[in-house]
């Protein structure tokens, strides 16, 4: 049986606007577990911006369960939530969010800084590793004006792994991506599945059902899995 890394209880989400609550997430129940890919998707507004943040330890629930390997972890001061999203998660983004005057290499590195388990040394084998397994090691000197949109995303997911975590989170990744690219970037985090992490991928794209395990809804509120024909 595949291991749940993350398990949410009933985690609700409000917002107060002009003296209106506004309730995002109604009641979110779901496990995510290593060794599989997740597709979510909604319609704008859905709230799929506010569930990503709150998996990614970037923002708290309302309230409700939040539990990281099996420990609670909806209460956290700022400091532990930064040190959990260090070790446990990555993150790749629509944009890419590269350091325009770091090359490939040292963009991949920049997450490993702040990690105090991989010493000074290592991280530039560390970093070339990674752009060798996303098939872009010729390019570890280019910046990033100088790649391709694809080119920066598979940039983007070498940073993503730098520091060896369970968990990856991709909010639309091949969003600003043609669809030979696409497919590049969704078979690199079907891979990552295959290798035992939880991959859990936000888009609007119907690509995705090519490569997901599970294939979950956002809709008024709520988390449910439906049928993927792939």
């Amino acid at each position: 049986m595949k291991t749940a890394v993350i398990k949410m209880e009933n985690i609700k989400k409000d917002y107060n606007s002009l003296n209106e609550k506004i309730e995002v997430l109604k009641g979110i129940n779901f496990s995510f577990h290593k060794g599989t890919l997740y597709a979510i998707k909604g319609h704008s507004g859905s709230g799929k911006t506010t569930l990503i943040k709150i998996l990614g330890l970037m923002d708290s629930a309302t309230s409700g369960e939040y539990y990281l390997y099996n420990n609670s972890i909806t209460s956290l001061t700022d400091k532990i939530a930064s040190f959990y999203r260090m070790k446990y998660l990555g993150f790749i983004f629509q944009d890419y969010n590269l350091h325009p005057f770091l090359n490939a290499c040292e963009n991949v590195i920049v997450p490993m800084i702040i990690n105090k388990d991989i010493p000074k040394k290592e991280r530039v084998i560390r970093a070339r590793n990674l752009l060798k397994k996303v098939g872009i090691d010729d390019r570890w000197h280019h910046f990033p004006k100088e790649l391709s949109g694809g080119e920066q995303q598979r940039v983007a997911i070498a940073r993503a792994l730098a520091n060896e975590p369970e968990i990856i989170i991709a909010d639309e990744p091949t969003g600003n991506l043609d669809k030979k690219n696409e497919k590049v970037i969704f078979q690199l985090l079907r891979n990552m599945a295959n290798e035992g992490k939880c991959i859990i991928v936000v888009t609007h794209s119907d690509e995705i059902a090519k490569y997901a395990d599970k294939f979950l809804l956002l809709e008024n509120g709520l988390l449910t899995e439906v049928k993927n024909d792939k």
